[in-house]
């Protein structure tokens, strides 16, 4: 089977612009739960910013009669969502991580789904993690 993917379709803070908020969430909000992503095994963690720059290039292409309405999407991959829900009840993430979602996120318009993730392409890595050229 293939692996487990969790997908947040985030809507920002109200009051909180695009560069703020990327780097709200690349300097605090994810060395703060990387720890923890790490420690149960999560074996990726991306982030997806719909910046409104791109947005021209959507409606050029005309690839949907709608575009999106959230402003970022955040991935967690793993092998089993039993990972997953390790890190959730985590006492110390509870204390921690998830409180700071606050700080940056809409939870009442943001949205999750999980579901099975099937790579079609694949970088190829070294024993570092790091993408070979």
């Amino acid at each position: 089977m293939s692996e487990v993917c969790i997908t947040i379709t985030g809507v920002r803070k109200p009051g909180l612009n695009e560069p703020d908020f990327h780097s709200y969430l690349t300097q605090h909000h994810a060395p703060l739960a990387l720890p923890f992503l790490l420690k149960y095994g999560i074996k990726e963690y991306n982030l997806i910013d719909n910046f409104t720059t791109l947005l021209p290039h959507a409606e050029e292409m005309q690839m949907s009669k709608k575009l999106a309405d959230y402003d970022y999407v955040v991935q967690f991959v793993m092998g089993d969502i039993a990972d997953f829900k390790r890190l959730w009840e985590d006492e110390e993430f509870r204390n921690s991580v998830k409180p700071d979602h606050v700080n940056f996120a809409d939870e009442t318009r943001s949205g999750i789904s999980i579901g099975y993730r099937t790579k079609f392409i694949s970088p190829e890595r070294d024993e570092r993690g790091q993408l070979r050229n």
